[in-house]
């Protein structure tokens, strides 16, 4: 009896065993699961060039160290025309066809996001570091009616560019830093053939926004719902005086209504002592114009020392089949990692720490971009900003041209743009 009992408890704690084994096993098989996520694909829409260096390092630097991080994750990069692909974009989010992550042009993110396409970002676990590391000029871009539809990828601004030569003529050391001082500089080549201070590249607010902007004016209230008081204001009138004052003084080449040469030919040939461009003059005149030119934040006027923000943003579309990969691709390509690779081939870093960075050092003229960018703004992010620019440019070129006053340009473009806001 002893010896059948014995037995029985031995055959009843095999079992149990057994059976905790086995339960065991099934949690080891369950956790290694969860550690191996199913293989997925994204696509990622991007407007680099076909062959050139920024496709070639984000194919062989970036994706595949975001793979090797990620290595159940593969991303399908995809270069897009820029000519067209507006038009095509808007075809594909009706249709449902759009890719899961996309590298985009600022000016188009609102109007995107007011067409529901895009993925709001702003409960994504780790947005708000994201948010506190990039520059607040390009954020802003990425902004619609409080919340957020995308995060800088990859910025620029634009400085004064300066020919040392002009700055020595006019018995200075270094640029002017303020507006003023900018106005007895240009003074000194007034009446000179073939020597003018600065030769603006036309009168579109990529243009003149940076001059418009430090010397006073505005185009609409802080939060970019109303133009009315703002772009007809006192300042923004007495502002748009000065630059017309400029062009008709001297001060200003007849580029701003698109004079010859133009802003980059008349700079190489020494006729321009100033321009306002963006880092990559530097990287194509680098060779050409080596010690005749050097970079310059923005002269300060009444409103500061104030540029444009330009570059694209990285947006999730709302049909994206896999989201958690999208934005962990999207995390990835706002690391150090992936800011520093790609500033190693002229794209300018949105993190503050990737600014920091030495490679920026090394090209040897980052450094008045990456302090201008700190006052940056943007060129007031709403789905209408296309509409907005021509009614801008618009305006300021019958200011320059005197077929009318810049207090009835800036009255008729603010009632305007009013319109447009209130959409």
């Amino acid at each position: 009896m002893l010896r059948k009992l014995s037995a029985s408890f031995l055959a009843l704690a095999l079992l149990v065993t057994a059976g905790c084994s086995g339960k065991q096993a099934t949690t080891d098989s369950s956790s290694q699961a969860a550690k191996q996520p199913d293989p997925v694909t994204i696509t990622f829409w991007h407007t680099y060039n076909t062959d050139g260096v920024e496709t070639k390092t984000l194919n062989e630097v970036v994706i595949p160290a975001f793979q090797k991080k990620y290595p159940w994750i593969t991303v399908k990069a995809v270069v897009q025309p820029y000519d067209g692909l507006h038009d095509s974009l808007v075809t594909a989010a009706a249709g449902g066809t759009t890719p899961d992550v996309m590298r985009m042009d600022i000016i188009w993110t609102p109007e995107f996001a007011k067409l529901g396409a895009l993925e709001p970002l702003d409960s994504y676990p780790g947005f708000a570091d994201l948010k506190n590391s990039v520059f607040s000029g390009p954020l802003a871009t990425n902004a619609y009616k409080g919340k957020y539809y995308g995060l800088p990828l990859d910025t620029n601004t634009q400085v004064f560019v300066y020919n040392p030569d002009y700055l020595k003529a006019a018995g200075l050391s270094a640029p002017p830093k303020t507006l003023d001082e900018f106005k007895k500089y240009a003074a000194t080549f007034k009446g000179k053939k073939d020597q003018i201070a600065f030769a603006p590249s036309g009168t579109g607010p990529w243009s003149m926004l940076p001059l418009f902007w430090s010397l006073g004016g505005k185009v609409t209230n802080d939060d970019y719902s109303k133009a009315s008081g703002f772009l007809n204001s006192d300042d923004s009138v007495a502002a748009l005086q000065t630059l017309v004052d400029m062009q008709k003084d001297g001060t200003f080449a007849g580029t701003t209504l698109g004079g010859q040469p133009g802003t980059w030919d008349g700079f190489k040939a020494g006729k321009y002592g100033a321009i306002l461009d963006g880092p990559w003059f530097f990287s194509i005149m680098q060779n050409d114009l080596k010690g005749k030119m050097q970079g310059a934040l923005v002269p300060a006027g009444k409103g500061g020392s104030i540029s444009v923000v330009g570059g694209e943003n990285i947006v999730m579309f709302k049909s994206a089949k896999n989201k958690d990969a999208a934005w962990k691709f999207i995390q990835f390509m706002l690391s150090d990692e992936a800011q520093v690779a790609m500033a190693k081939v002229g794209q300018m870093p949105v993190t503050k720490s990737a600014s920091a960075d030495p490679v920026m050092k090394e090209t040897g003229y980052y450094d008045a971009y990456v302090e201008q960018l700190k006052t940056a703004q943007p060129r007031t992010p709403v789905p209408a900003w296309s509409k907005i620019e021509k009614i801008l440019s618009d305006s300021f070129e019958a200011a320059f041209r005197g077929t009318t006053t810049p207090k009835a340009a800036l009255d008729k473009a603010a009632q305007d743009i009013d319109a447009l806001l209130a959409q």
